[in-house]
């Protein structure tokens, strides 16, 4: 069990190679279980090893976590998995502006100044059943600024819109 990520579930902590979280990822998304992943900045709140990336799958149904461990950031398996969990159009563009409340813009903006001026930053979007996800059962957005406190959202049900401007940003897309 992962000690350093305080989860609410009993969760057993297995570090896999990235085969095998995408084996994981695809067999539950093709079975239906519940399931989804955070990418660990070398600093993040919620890291199990500081200094490396940590790719962190929540089989949740299963409630297992698999880790794999990068040097860089890894962009190749988040674009992999993130049209199976949020959709094929996870990261189109949307309509700017589109049903965000002030609190979500004044968010989007504080995120896009850290972007263009190299500030390191990351993101969580967590699921209502997330091991990491404190909000008693509301889907929370976890943002961490380097130099800042985390910024937290919590919402009744998922924050599409605002997920999608915050992944564009994550991804360069912006």
């Amino acid at each position: 069990m992962c000690q350093s990520c305080h989860s609410g579930l009993p969760l057993r902590f297995e570090v896999v190679d990235e085969a095998g979280i995408v084996a994981a990822a695809t067999a539950a998304h093709e079975s239906g279980q519940a399931w989804h992943f955070h990418v660990l900045a070398p600093g993040c709140t919620f890291s199990p090893k500081p200094g490396a990336y940590t790719f962190l799958l929540e089989l949740t149904d299963a409630k297992r976590a698999l880790c794999a461990y990068y040097d860089d950031r890894p962009t190749a398996v988040n674009k992999q998995l993130l049209p199976l969990l949020h959709g094929v159009d996870a990261l189109a563009e949307k309509k700017a502006g589109a049903g965000l409340s002030d609190e979500d813009e004044a968010l989007l903006a504080t995120i896009e100044a850290a972007a263009k001026a190299g500030t390191g930053w990351h993101h969580h979007m967590m699921f209502p059943a997330c091991g990491l996800n404190t909000s008693d059962g509301k889907w929370r957005l976890f943002v961490e600024i380097a130099g800042s406190e985390p910024k937290l959202r919590d919402y009744a049900e998922e924050p599409s819109l605002v997920l999608n401007r915050i992944e564009r940003l994550y991804f360069g897309l912006t």
